[in-house]
């Protein structure tokens, strides 16, 4: 990655991706980044226009497509070379989406994709986006995720290693019928995860495998967070929103993805609602929620990109295996308060996240020496007390 980035995946219908006045929108939004996933003319008549707004946009061209699903090896070079020079021209396209959430069966090709597009366009990415850890062995394709993720890296060579994960379950009223006679099995796993009744454990057991491979192969991470209400997943709080991309940040995602921007159509199974814009192109509440937070988390994100992530502890527990509670570190001593997330970074960076996404909390660090705060205009500037209030799932970026 070269820059840090706040994207979505499923986006506008062909006909909408084309139109001045919905890609304006996407960049009021406060996206940077768009997926362009339609037929190649239909791609680049939007790059056209996304690039008269100043944004940026990755690829999904159907020939890629085609040569995954065929499982393709031998072809992968050729169309590879045929697809980046189709795009030649277009100097706002940063890589080239392959697949969403792949079985380990589909390294081999992967790897031979990737290896072509590394070869004809060494200076772009490639994004294939990887199942959550929720998924079961086989959705997988291996015996447990973290040797899951292992493979992938090590089979595929990916550029960066992106993955979705949805916590906020509880919906109301469900039918309970979304696993029933569903011909597709991978559908029907995929249907079967999602069929739960709490918020679901393993949120911070999957970031901390994520941040921890992409530090152990130095490879950028990405995340995929929920918005769009459907299945058992209900409709997030702005507060809930702002939790899940600052609980990104402090554990140093390069780059966040909404799903969804663009509403799909109601079916009796996934019941859509509530994306950032209905099917039609209008706005819903959560296209001002993602304004609004966008706006607040670019200075950080884009601060926060230049620098590695060091640790990330908890405050007053340890929720999941893998988490640690917060012992010193660096120049911070000690912390009162509880339900936080502090994550630490090689330049001196702190970013405390309040753990509630219902509640303010109020901590307060003990350190060795000063510690300057972020301003809203992007400056850190020196903090005057220490004691620090935050609302629900909110957070705030400190420099040592």
């Amino acid at each position: 990655m070269k820059q840090f980035d706040i994207t979505y995946y499923h986006g506008p219908y062909a006909n909408f991706i084309i139109r001045d006045d919905i890609v304006a929108e996407i960049a009021a939004s406060g996206m940077t980044l768009v997926p362009l996933t339609y037929d190649t003319e239909t791609n680049k008549k939007a790059l056209r226009v996304l690039r008269h707004y100043g944004l940026r946009a990755y690829i999904l061209d159907p020939r890629i497509r085609e040569v995954y699903y065929n499982d393709d090896l031998a072809g992968a070079d050729a169309v590879a070379k045929e697809v980046v020079a189709d795009y030649a021209e277009f100097d706002n396209v940063i890589g080239w989406e392959i697949v969403d959430e792949p079985s380990a069966s589909s390294f081999p090709v992967l790897s031979a994709i990737v290896k072509a597009f590394r070869r004809y366009s060494p200076d772009k990415e490639t994004i294939i986006n990887l199942f959550p850890n929720y998924a079961v062995p086989e959705q997988l394709g291996n015996p447990d995720y973290r040797s899951h993720l292992e493979a992938f890296v090590n089979i595929v060579n990916p550029h960066l290693i992106s993955y979705d994960h949805y916590h906020f379950l509880g919906r109301e009223n469900r039918t309970g019928t979304m696993s029933l006679d569903i011909a597709d099995e991978r559908e029907r796993l995929i249907r079967l995860a999602a069929e739960k009744t709490e918020d679901r454990a393993g949120f911070f057991e999957n970031i901390e495998d994520i941040r921890d491979i992409a530090n152990k192969y130095e490879i950028d991470p990405m995340l995929i967070v929920l918005l769009s209400e459907h299945g058992s997943y209900r409709n997030l709080t702005r507060a809930e929103l702002f939790w899940e991309v600052n609980m990104c940040l402090a554990y140093g995602m390069k780059r966040i993805s909404y799903f969804t921007y663009w509403g799909l159509p109601y079916d009796d199974a996934w019941r859509w609602a509530n994306a950032m814009c209905n099917i039609d192109g209008s706005k819903c509440p959560h296209w001002f929620d993602a304004q609004a937070i966008n706006a607040q988390i670019k200075p950080a994100g884009r601060h926060l990109f230049n620098t590695k992530s060091k640790a990330v502890f908890h405050i007053g527990d340890a929720p999941e295996p893998g988490t640690k509670l917060f012992e010193r570190f660096d120049t911070v001593a000690s912390i009162d308060g509880q339900n936080g997330v502090i994550g630490f970074f090689e330049d001196g960076s702190i970013y405390l996240v309040n753990r509630d996404f219902q509640n303010e909390n109020t901590f307060t660090l003990h350190t060795d020496a000063p510690l300057t705060v972020m301003n809203d205009g992007g400056i850190f500037v020196k903090l005057e007390n220490n004691t620090i209030t935050l609302g629900a799932g909110e957070a705030i970026l400190l420099h040592a």
